[in-house]
């Protein structure tokens, strides 16, 4: 399935001639056969792909792990430009990176310092269905009769990307209602400050949510949260974000509304709450429950993410001591 790498027997049979037929030649001819096979065999059973190009960048060998990564047969791809295997995003300036490679004193250390599998070697590789393939890879060159070649250890990380995936996602998210949490909010807020565009921002507390615990349960004040999420984030949509900031309080940042846009926006948001106009199924009956909410729009020259919450939280306030269910601008 996979070629020899670059030991065939006539190149060893032109290289000692003389001794082809003695006794010593054919003993030297077994021992060349017998490392090339016991070498095909580690190749073929290693639980990494392999994947060599020569100096063309064409495919010299491909081991049956790299026929299970990349979904591609031996003969299919033995010939044929690396550039098969890589995303094309990545196949326009691949030729110079491996180039770039082999030109690096970096690379004349790799005796003494063998590769490793490590983030920094993380990229990505095509699969013959077209999906992206998260890979680490462990590069080596080699000098084979004046030519140069390179081996390629590859690495499937999917599983690892995803795990990562999700505790990114963790680490950004509020367990509960699935919204993004404090900390993302406040790093999409300190993206929209360092431009010039308008922002408003609101902060919304439900009013008497200790009475709903109370009289319903906690298990109730987490199905009203729940309810409050799914709806918030529907009502400010893109590019706009809702999110939670903690306990009964969620907050929203608006790209481009001026003051009486995120006023709109809030008012309206309240009446829903107010009106119950929202489709939910609840476990038991719904519960009645109305939000205060406190808006301000970014000054001119603003930059400070906290004193902007904190204008908001001010405007909140003034929403709860005048009466709640109320949206007061700051």
């Amino acid at each position: 399935m996979t070629e020899s790498p670059r030991i065939p027997h006539q190149h060893v049979d032109n290289a000692v001639p003389e001794l082809a037929d003695s006794p010593s030649g054919k003993a030297t001819s077994a021992n060349v056969a017998t490392s090339a096979s016991r070498y095909r065999a580690v190749v073929d059973s290693a639980y990494d792909a392999i994947v060599t190009i020569d100096q063309s960048h064409n495919i010299t060998l491909f081991n049956r792990a790299a026929e299970n990564l990349f979904g591609y047969r031996a003969d299919e791809v033995l010939g044929h430009r690396i550039e098969t295997l890589l995303p094309e995003a990545a196949r326009e300036h691949h030729a110079r990176n491996v180039h770039n490679f082999a030109a690096s004193p970096l690379t004349e250390l790799r005796p003494m310092n063998p590769p490793r599998m490590d983030a920094s070697n993380s990229v990505f590789g095509r699969h013959r269905d077209g999906s992206i393939i998260p890979v680490e890879i462990a590069i080596s060159k080699i000098d084979v009769d004046g030519h140069t070649e390179f081996t390629a250890v590859v690495r499937d990380i999917t599983d690892r990307a995803q795990l990562l995936d999700r505790l990114k996602k963790q680490a950004v998210t509020d367990a509960l209602t699935g919204l993004p949490n404090r900390r993302e909010f406040l790093a999409f807020v300190e993206n929209m400050q360092r431009t010039q565009a308008a922002l408003s921002v609101f902060i919304l507390d439900i009013d008497r949510f200790k009475e709903i615990n109370d009289n319903y349960g906690h298990h109730v004040g987490d199905e009203v949260l729940c309810v409050l999420a799914n709806v918030g984030a529907s009502h400010t949509g893109e590019p706009g974000l809702f999110a939670r900031w903690g306990g009964e309080e969620f907050v929203a940042a608006l790209p481009g509304a001026d003051a009486a846009q995120a006023h709109r926006v809030a008012e309206q948001l309240r009446l829903r709450f107010e009106r119950q106009d929202f489709a939910h199924d609840w476990r038991l009956k719904p519960i009645p429950f109305t939000v205060s909410i406190g808006v301000v729009t970014r000054e001119a020259g603003e930059h400070d993410v906290e004193a902007l919450i904190k204008r908001a939280d001010n405007a909140l306030y003034r929403a709860k001591k005048a009466g709640r269910n109320r949206v007061e601008t700051g």
